[in-house]
């Protein structure tokens, strides 16, 4: 998992520089509606880069690798890998953590509240005891929790302004995209570009929801909107989650309250190119990677398990090699492993597949094809540090020796 999100993290950071910058640059020629569909270009990219590896491919090799296999040394790497993963781990335990307090605290929070009846207010809308809200919040159905003083603050229009702000989250599916994003938030914690990013996406969901209610609005209409922006931010909540919707966002507001005075529409031919250069450059920087990621070269063992010298061969000083070929499933386990040449022919064989047959190999998500590897049965064990070189006579030069 972490192998994952480590590779996807370069282009997954390249793609949020790039959204970061248009929602500074472009509010205003696209428009709030379009920028703010332009965020599912990052769950279109995660997508993309975890279906590319599970695409037909086959890697061949054809190399003969030498391992001098050391149990050390396939402990230390693996010891490295579980500390990352666990520190990874901790993080996204520690957010879930976060994210359920909020849940309940919101819950029990619209469960203290007091129930609405009359005034043309949905049964679904509550009345806390403080300043908290008005926002919206809920999994299956919608719950919504407005302060203590919604009737004295607000006046009838702004008030069936504020309820249509706050149902145009829940009809537009705002409040699952946010449950959406806080999973990837959780996954990526460990990217402060992904924590910048969450918060700009938000605030362009506030701006595209308020073009969406301003839509069809009169200019009255319009000016009791911007009113109650403004009361909004002189009205701080008692406190915030991050899976409820608030209406009032004192970073944002300003913005908000100018943006009333225009009405841009939404460009879907800005939106499907985007998305579709999106995935185009995605597959086009995995294929590379992959390519040379998936030679029989790059393939990064997580274990191995050192196969036992027999004790006759010992005891006579024998010594030898058996050269074995396999494939690497999308897992990272070995199959189809087989004997190709082995010297002398059957005293090593045994130990050599059964112990080949148990490594791993990291999970590329394809399958390696006709990886070879020999093993050397030697007493006199090669120091680690030493790198072995075989020296075969070139058959030309054998050739021209003769003559």
């Amino acid at each position: 998992m972490t192998d994952y999100l480590l590779h996807v993290s370069v282009p997954l950071s390249l793609l949020l520089i790039a959204l970061l910058l248009t929602q500074q640059y472009l509010l205003k020629p696209l428009g709030a509606r379009t920028l703010y569909a332009l965020w599912a270009a990052v769950p279109l990219l995660l997508l993309c880069a975890s279906i590319t590896p599970l695409l037909p491919q086959v890697v061949e090799a054809g190399a003969i690798k030498h391992y001098q296999v050391g149990i050390q040394q396939l402990t230390a790497a693996a010891d490295s890998f579980n500390w990352l993963f666990g520190l990874w781990l901790a993080g996204v335990m520690l957010c879930s953590s976060f994210l359920l307090l909020s849940y309940i605290s919101g819950r029990a929070q619209f469960n203290r509240a007091t129930p609405l009846s009359g005034n043309n207010i949905p049964a679904y809308c509550r009345q806390a005891d403080n300043s908290s809200g008005p926002y919206i919040t809920g999994l299956i159905t919608p719950r919504i929790v407005l302060p203590h003083d919604f009737f004295t603050r607000f006046d009838a229009t702004q008030q069936q302004l504020i309820l249509q702000h706050e149902l145009t989250h829940w009809r537009r599916g705002d409040l699952h995209l946010n449950y959406l994003a806080l999973v990837l938030v959780s996954l990526f914690w460990f990217n402060p570009l992904v924590w910048l990013a969450y918060r700009q996406y938000r605030n362009a969901q506030e701006l595209a929801c308020d073009a969406v209610v301003t839509k069809y609005a009169s200019k009255a209409e319009r000016i009791a909107y911007g009113y109650a922006l403004l009361s909004s931010t002189q009205q701080s909540s008692v406190n915030w989650w991050p899976l409820t919707h608030h209406y009032g966002d004192f970073n944002t507001m300003k913005q908000r309250i100018k943006l009333l005075q225009q009405q841009q529409g939404f460009s879907k031919t800005a939106v499907l190119t985007a998305l579709a250069l999106v995935i185009a450059t995605t597959l086009m920087l995995q294929q590379p990677a992959q390519a040379g990621a998936d030679k029989a070269t790059q393939l990064t063992a997580v274990s191995r398990v050192e196969p036992r010298y027999p004790l006759a061969a010992a005891q006579q000083g024998i010594t030898g090699y058996v050269q074995i070929q396999f494939d690497v499933d999308a897992q990272g386990n070995v199959i189809n492993a087989d004997v190709i040449k082995a010297m002398p022919e059957k005293i090593f064989v045994k130990e050599a597949l059964f112990a080949v047959q148990q490594w791993k190999y990291t999970a590329t998500g394809q399958l390696h094809k006709a990886q070879r590897v020999q093993l050397d049965f030697e007493p006199d064990t090669t120091p680690a540090d030493m790198e072995r070189i075989n020296v075969v006579p070139s058959q030309k030069k054998h050739n021209q020796s003769t003559d």
